[in-house]
């Protein structure tokens, strides 16, 4: 992360002071190991400062509310907390998350990695160096503990024994210290046990997800419906006036995306998970593992990794349609170029310019280079991992398709509530400034221009709010015609909101 160093400064200036601490997370203890070991840092210094950030920005909020808005203070203090606490809370779990991230990145490819080296152990002879081995393997993958391992190896080279660095190891995954430590155990013996397909940290958590889905897509709604409503009450009863309501759109729109990408689209980091993917990209990684399966079976066949690349597309050459042009610009290089495998694996990773097909093709043209004929179950493994992942998905597409029906239903139910609520309002205001009259046709004439710039206002605010509860909403199905029911949202909005502004105005 870019300016973790300034951070952590910062958290350090405060080691010495007594300040109360600001907790939100208790952390394990893997975790203070890595902000003590790896980063410096004493948990504490970060809650120093996370009161820090708390108290300045209260501070700040609190003053520029009581120079720029007329608003009950109480309401001021409160929003002011909530804000306050949610920065110093970003704040807090800054390193956290960081640490986090490199355990997923780790998780994510473990099993690309036993696969790789359960395939180097039944080809190096009896007699080699298994843990040296491991070493190399982990230093050439592009994972964050790779610069650790280049160090274990340069101390190896300066006397140090392999098994003694690796026992002093620990890295942010709970999962590959695990699997270190049975290896070390168990004289990296190439086992089984250690390297058939297991649940892992990230498919646990992925599960523990799929259970709470439903109820977080249920705070969306809750937000996406009241935020609006209580645009409402907040105008009806005057606590707010048009220029902060303005300035919320922007905040309301944050804050939806920020629900959704928490806790619906969020990154799982597995490799064969696509459902923030359009469909076109799906299909076209299921062309991909077609080809990755047809691939693996000449291999099989004691074929060449260049011929059972020809093979592969002439066998299947019907089946693909994203893929096909791909596919055959390889080819080419190969018929025409006479390219070595090595060269075919890095063009194809050119064209295909996505993590998860570069992370598979590495893996391949390692397990290749390795041993081509033993490779083939290989990539049948790492096939197979990617259906298991395609699996976990579909469960989260059947929850999401369950709530497709109140997704549409707050969506059309929306715009007629807020349209009749608000067509009422420019009269209340009129009211409230002891108007004796209300004239059935609205004049542009200076006695009444403030009273046509507020319904103007009044509708921007209110359709935009409707534009973006329905964007988002439609976001979370994956709806593919956005745009129309936006549209037609909006139309019932504009709809309801005359019918329901004539209707007083002929009452009153």
């Amino acid at each position: 992360m870019k300016n973790l160093g300034k951070y952590i400064a910062f958290c350090n200036k405060f080691k010495n002071h007594n300040l109360p601490k600001l907790k939100f997370k208790v952390l394990n203890e893997s975790y203070n190991y890595f902000y003590r070991n790896l980063y410096n840092i004493n948990q504490d210094n970060i809650y120093r400062a996370s009161f820090i950030i708390f108290l300045s920005s209260f501070s700040l909020i609190i003053l520029l509310s009581l120079i720029l808005i007329d608003l009950n203070l109480i309401i001021v203090i409160l929003y002011s907390v909530i804000l306050s606490l949610a920065l110093s809370y970003k704040f807090n779990a800054i390193l956290y998350q960081e640490i986090n991230k490199k355990e997923s990145e780790i998780n994510a490819i473990l099993y690309l990695i036993k696969i790789d080296f359960s395939l180097i152990c039944k080809t190096l002879k009896k007699n080699s160096d298994y843990c040296i081995s491991f070493i190399k393997l982990i230093k050439n993958y592009q994972i964050p503990i790779s610069g650790d391992f280049k160090n274990i190896l340069k101390r190896i080279h300066e006397g140090s024994t392999p098994e003694a660095e690796l026992l002093k190891t620990i890295t942010p995954s709970k999962d590959f210290n695990l699997y270190l430590k049975n290896l070390i155990i168990n004289n990296f013996e190439s086992r089984a046990e250690f390297n058939e397909f297991r649940e892992n940290t990230l498919q646990k958590n992925y599960k523990i997800f799929l259970r709470e889905v439903q109820s977080k897509i249920s705070i969306i709604f809750f937000i996406g419906t009241f935020f609006p409503i209580g645009l409402c009450f907040l105008i009806l009863f005057q606590l707010i006036n048009l220029i902060i309501l303005i300035l919320l759109i922007p905040f309301y729109l944050y804050l939806l995306n920020f629900l959704s990408s928490k806790f619906v689209h969020k990154n799982t980091y597995l490799i064969g998970f696509l459902n923030n993917n359009s469909n076109i990209e799906k299909k076209k990684f299921n062309e991909f593992l077609l080809f990755l399966k047809s691939f693996a079976m000449n291999l099989k066949n004691n074929i060449s990794p260049e011929k059972s690349f020809l093979k592969s597309y002439t066998q299947n050459k019907n089946e693909y349609e994203i893929l096909k042009q791909t596919i055959k610009n390889q080819l080419t290089h190969l018929l025409n170029f006479n390219c070595s495998f090595h060269d075919i694996i890095q063009f194809f990773k050119l064209e295909l310019k996505s993590i998860r097909y570069n992370l598979i093709l590495d893996a391949i043209e390692k397990f290749v280079d390795e041993n081509s004929k033993l490779s083939s179950e290989k990539i049948i493994d790492i096939i197979n991992l990617v259906y298991k992942h395609q699996k976990l998905e579909k469960k989260l597409n059947l929850i999401i398709k369950g709530e497709k029906f109140k997704i549409f239903f707050f969506i059309f139910l929306l715009p007629i509530l807020i349209g009749a609520i608000s067509g009422m309002f420019p009269f209340f205001v009129v009211m409230t400034r002891n108007i004796n009259s209300i004239t059935p046709t609205i004049s542009i004439g200076f006695n009444n221009i403030i009273n046509f710039y507020y319904i103007i206002l009044l509708s921007f605010v209110f359709i935009s709010s409707i534009s973006i509860t329905s964007n988002n909403f439609l976001n979370i199905i994956k709806y593919q015609n956005k745009f129309l029911i936006i549209i037609i949202s909006n139309l019932l909005f504009i709809l309801t909101f005359i019918s329901s502004f004539i209707n007083i105005m002929n009452i009153v």
